[in-house]
């Protein structure tokens, strides 16, 4: 598997404060819902779906029965270890042929569907459910000029969004409205990200819902074709194109779909 070569500049880092924590919180930190003996996170930790350390029973569908003993760990680094779908974040090892390792950080959906929804895109374009119901799947990441892991992560995505094959995107969503705009584009030209960046409105329709939702920056969620949200993980990834190849190849398995390889 090929490792991002986007290395952050010594200006860009000074830009991020030299820092990379697991997220920053927008709201108060919710009791553990991965069914796990997970301890309550105190604000500003994040939730990073345990530690599962159970043993899944794989079906032909990809996805591990995992029995795992999960528990919330907020640390500088990611250390979620399961399919996101066992009770206690469980290590399913199911497989779909070739498609899928078993591994995904992804947990199940905490956000809003995006099934009927029209934006405006940072550069004034128009992005709607329409542009969903093209590709399998849609990688969403909601962040902030204010989040220093958001930033952190920018020239990553921007290089996974490169590489991504027709049938999957990667999109932003900018959490400060019009009054971020004009550093957004500077952050994002910086990091080299060419892809879509929405700015959400009142009149946006379900994507205002799926706002309204996010608890932590910088969230990432998987749709498909219909706006249905799949998974999500919250917090900067320290190996964020580990996290989103086996998310999205984890839910392609399960369409019957063929892997994708960043």
């Amino acid at each position: 598997m090929k490792k991002i070569s986007v290395k952050l500049t010594a200006a860009f880092a000074a830009a991020t404060m030299g820092l990379f924590a697991v997220g920053c919180s927008v709201a108060p930190a919710p009791a553990p819902a991965d069914g796990g003996n997970g301890a309550n996170a105190a604000a500003p930790q994040v939730p990073d779906g345990g530690q599962g350390n159970g043993q899944g029973n794989g079906n032909d569908s990809g996805q591990g029965n995992g029995q795992g003993n999960g528990s919330q760990h907020h640390e500088d680094e990611h250390h979620g270890n399961g399919n996101g779908y066992g009770n206690g974040q469980g290590n399913g090892n199911g497989q779909r042929g070739d498609s899928w390792d078993g591994t995904d950080v992804a947990q199940a959906p905490t956000v809003s569907d995006l099934g009927n929804f029209s934006a405006t895109t940072i550069d004034g374009g128009t992005f709607t459910a329409a542009d969903l119901a093209s590709k399998d799947i849609t990688v969403v990441n909601f962040w902030s000029i204010t989040c220093p892991p958001c930033v952190a992560e920018m020239p990553d995505l921007a290089e996974i969004q490169r590489e991504l094959p027709a049938n999957v995107q990667l999109i932003t969503v900018l959490l400060d409205g019009q009054s971020g705009v004009q550093e957004a584009q500077s952050i994002l030209n910086q990091a080299g990200y060419r892809g879509v960046t929405l700015v959400p409105t009142q009149d946006s329709g379900d994507l205002i819902s799926a706002v309204s939702d996010i608890m932590y920056m910088p969230t990432t969620v998987l749709y498909d074709s219909q706006g249905v949200a799949l998974s999500e993980f919250v917090g900067g990834q320290m190996d964020l194109d580990d996290a989103i190849e086996n998310a999205v190849n984890h839910q392609l398995s399960l369409m019957g779909k063929p892997a994708i390889d960043l």
